[in-house]
């Protein structure tokens, strides 16, 4: 089975998943059709795209444009992501933050260390069976032409200026936490919610480093992709420059379900005592961080 990076794009986006609310539990994307009126993301996935295939072609090597179908969301789902706390309970009380759960349900959450069980739709993306079919040397000639075709075609379709995919997803998620800074941390009333909600955890055992509302949503989570990462085997030095990774990277954990549990039933109970804390802060923080999640990926496309 593949191995998969300990902060693969999806998941950097990760940020995350968002505590089961807003988040797809098995792709780690935002939820989509929210009926937003900023520009449409899946247009600029698809000039991202053409642009690259154009670009790789004059370069003399093949790549087939991929742009996922935007994916549904159901009734629960946007309860989750309006706050509800009866939704987002259900979802807590079998997933946790959905950091373990993403090992103990592997079929839910599409682990991709974990053969797909039924029948699986056919991958779209058939640029990896084209590279695999290169020699060594084609090959890095193909990845130095693909790092550049990325850098135009991004440039051109959004106006932002990458190094890389990793560095597009990072500045992403950085655009993320720079409104959220700006416009969540600052509000009088969610900062007025954190205040006893930071309380009620620390009366429950739980240390807080902030109570900024923010952070202190996104506690639990970091808290257990702390303990998960260790857990993964550290990336080779001589494989980091080739996978445009920083030092320190690890791969994600390659952990069963069996030993994945514990965890996640400590995971669990964590979440749970959080949104007992948090049942008057996420109604209004919830639906807020979807609505800016969204802006800041929308500007990129994503």
């Amino acid at each position: 089975m593949p191995r998969v990076l300990a902060a693969m794009p999806a998941a950097v986006l990760a940020l995350a998943m968002l505590s089961g609310c807003g988040m797809n539990p098995a792709s780690g994307v935002p939820a989509a059709e929210k009926g937003s009126a900023t520009a449409d993301p899946q247009n600029k996935k698809r000039q991202i795209e053409s642009i690259r295939a154009d670009c790789m072609k004059q370069k003399g090597f093949t790549y087939v444009p991929v742009v996922s179908v935007p994916r549904k969301i159901g009734d629960e789902e946007r309860k989750r992501d309006s706050g509800d706390y009866a939704a987002t309970k259900t979802w807590r009380e079998k997933n946790g933050y959905g950091v373990f759960a993403f090992y103990v349900y592997p079929q839910e959450f599409a682990n991709p260390m974990v053969e797909p069980e039924g029948d699986v739709p056919k991958d779209p993306n058939q640029n990896n069976k084209i590279q695999m079919s290169l020699s060594e040397t084609q090959r890095e000639a193909y990845n130095d032409a693909g790092r550049t075709c990325y850098q135009r075609a991004v440039k051109e379709a959004t106006g932002k200026k990458v190094d890389s995919i990793t560095d597009y997803y990072e500045q992403a998620n950085a655009r993320n936490e720079q409104l959220m800074t700006r416009e969540l941390d600052g509000d009088p009333r969610l900062v007025e919610l954190a205040a006893p909600m930071g309380n009620c955890l620390k009366n429950e055992g739980y240390p807080i480093g902030s109570t900024k509302p923010s952070a202190l949503a996104d506690r639990g989570r970091l808290r257990f992709e702390a303990e998960k990462k260790p857990l993964g085997e550290r990336i080779p030095e001589s494989m980091l420059k080739k996978m445009e990774v920083s030092e320190g990277a690890r791969w994600e954990p390659n952990l069963t379900a069996d030993q994945a549990r514990p965890y996640l039933a400590r995971e669990i109970k964590d979440a749970l005592d959080d949104l007992e804390c948090g049942k008057d802060f996420y109604p209004v923080f919830a639906p807020r961080q979807i609505e800016i999640l969204q802006r800041a990926y929308q500007e990129f496309g994503l």
